[in-house]
């Protein structure tokens, strides 16, 4: 398959790059990934926002704090289940299922008691949350493609 010329220079520049070097343009987006990663806060921070916006007790301030300590325990779980699976004890598919079950868990309880919220009110933004973090990382994709690419 084969893409044909998009009439816009610097992507049909970006596409020649990939096309003559994939594997440095792949490098090039791994090196650069954690240097944005930073975007992911205010990226995310909207979406957060959102699910408290008739709630005056909490400020971007609040959603912030709660963004970035998501995003921490969250890189630190990658850290943990990527050594895991590296290692010989790692080779079963538990680190997998840590991540699967660790990262939801922690969503949850992390709204739960950061925000005091019932049940009920944890569940819908929880999962408005996941759904929306489908976007955050389009968001955050496309903007490494755009920023880290070239």
């Amino acid at each position: 398959m084969t893409i044909g010329s998009s009439g816009v220079d610097w992507i049909d520049d970006a596409l020649g790059k990939w096309r003559t070097n994939p594997g440095l343009m792949l490098y090039k987006l791994q090196a650069n990934a954690y240097k944005f990663s930073w975007l992911l806060i205010p990226i995310s921070i909207p979406f957060v926002w959102i699910l408290f916006a008739w709630k005056r007790r909490f400020r971007a301030y609040d959603h912030a704090i709660f963004v970035t300590y998501s995003l921490a325990f969250m890189s630190l779980l990658f850290i943990t289940v990527s050594l895991l699976a590296t290692s010989p004890v790692g080779g079963q598919g538990w680190p997998f299922l840590l991540l699967v079950l660790g990262a939801p868990l922690h969503i949850y309880k992390h709204l739960r008691y950061t925000y005091g919220l019932s049940r009920f009110s944890t569940i819908w933004r929880f999962f408005f949350l996941m759904f929306s973090m489908i976007f955050i990382l389009l968001m955050f994709g496309n903007a490494l493609l755009i920023l880290g690419g070239f």
